[in-house]
């Protein structure tokens, strides 16, 4: 007689994987419902993760509150996770650079005075962010578009020397704002 299949072995076997996909299924059904209900209420961790509070923080950023998420930011900037150290300060640098450009959009050369302590933080932040990962190229370009809105100008602390009187008799240009090529925003 020909080899009959017992079919009850497998039956049990593809209920059992049935409801194991289906408890999974609802897991993840009831961990989307919590996002969303989070998402909604204004909040989307409130955790203590880096993570979670890396994600605070964009969602704040994305609701208008810079104020919220700087110090969020700040909060995670020395992580252990170089990744969201470096997204933290580079995240950080674009909300100051970017209300230092509106400010100087608005209201024009009146407003220098409270931009420029906007673009010395925001040039720190490039920095540090360029320090945990020097090729990143976004962070590269931004921290230029930064310099050239308020370039660093950095004294030697140094005395004059005799080379120092030969180089400016050979035509060298000194370092600092005569060298910088183009023309500061705002001059004539």
């Amino acid at each position: 007689m020909a080899h009959r299949l017992n079919i009850m072995p497998l039956m049990l076997f593809v209920t059992i994987a049935s409801m194991i996909i289906m408890v999974m299924s609802a897991r993840d059904l009831y961990l989307v419902n919590r996002y969303n209900e989070n998402l909604s209420s204004n909040r989307l961790h409130n955790g203590t993760t880096h993570d979670a509070v890396f994600a605070d923080a964009y969602l704040w950023k994305q609701k208008s509150n810079d104020q919220k998420s700087l110090a969020l930011y700040a909060s995670i900037a020395n992580s252990k996770d170089t990744y969201i150290g470096q997204s933290a300060h580079y995240n950080s640098a674009n909300i100051y650079l970017n209300q230092a450009i509106k400010l100087l959009d608005d209201h024009g050369l009146e407003a220098w005075d409270k931009a420029m302590p906007l673009l010395s933080l925001a040039k720190e932040s490039y920095r540090d962010a360029l320090r945990l990962k020097p090729d990143w190229m976004e962070a590269k370009y931004n921290y230029e578009l930064a310099l050239r809105l308020s370039p660093t100008i950095e004294s030697q602390g140094r005395t004059a020397t005799k080379d120092d009187d030969e180089e400016k008799d050979m035509g060298v240009p000194p370092d600092g704002w005569p060298s910088i090529p183009g023309f500061p925003r705002g001059m004539p």
